[in-house]
């Protein structure tokens, strides 16, 4: 079975490549400056827009992972059950070694919609969930680059 003849899973592959592109980029910009900071406002403008973009491609990432490219891996094993809660089709996934851990993958998912709540008026929490999501984002490629690779040694042959 080649990848190639299954456009969901092409497609779903290179959303993910880009996100993760673009993350990694983003990560490495943001590992110069961000666990040095105190406050919020310490960070300049282009901090703030390269903490921005981690924050999106980290949350993009995990959504296409989520939404996208593990329902149409476990589609292609014959392994989705459109009725079956998300939690349970995770703990498939792992089984399977689509994913390493479900428990990381509900860390990833916890963290990125903590982050999305901004507090305004608690900027040290704000930079504390910063620092943190910053921390985990080698964990989210490293997620990425094993169901990639999962793909490949599975449906490319």
């Amino acid at each position: 079975m080649l990848i190639e003849q299954h456009p969901k899973l092409v497609a779903a592959l290179y959303e993910c490549h880009s996100h993760a592109t673009r993350l990694e980029y983003a990560w490495q910009k943001s590992s110069e400056f961000i666990h040095q900071q105190q406050t919020m406002q310490s960070l300049d403008a282009l901090e703030v827009q390269v903490l921005d973009q981690v924050v999106y491609r980290f949350g993009r990432l995990q959504d296409a992972l989520a939404t996208r490219l593990l329902p149409a891996t476990l589609h292609l094993l014959a392994e989705w059950q459109e009725s079956e809660p998300f939690l349970d089709k995770l703990h498939r996934a792992e089984k399977l070694t689509i994913i390493p851990s479900a428990e990381e993958w509900a860390v990833f998912r916890e963290v990125r919609n903590q982050i999305s709540h901004e507090y305004p008026d608690q900027s040290e929490k704000v930079l504390q969930n910063l620092q943190y999501l910053v921390s985990l984002t080698p964990g989210l490629l490293a997620l990425h680059q094993h169901m990639t690779d999962f793909i490949h040694r599975r449906f490319s042959t």
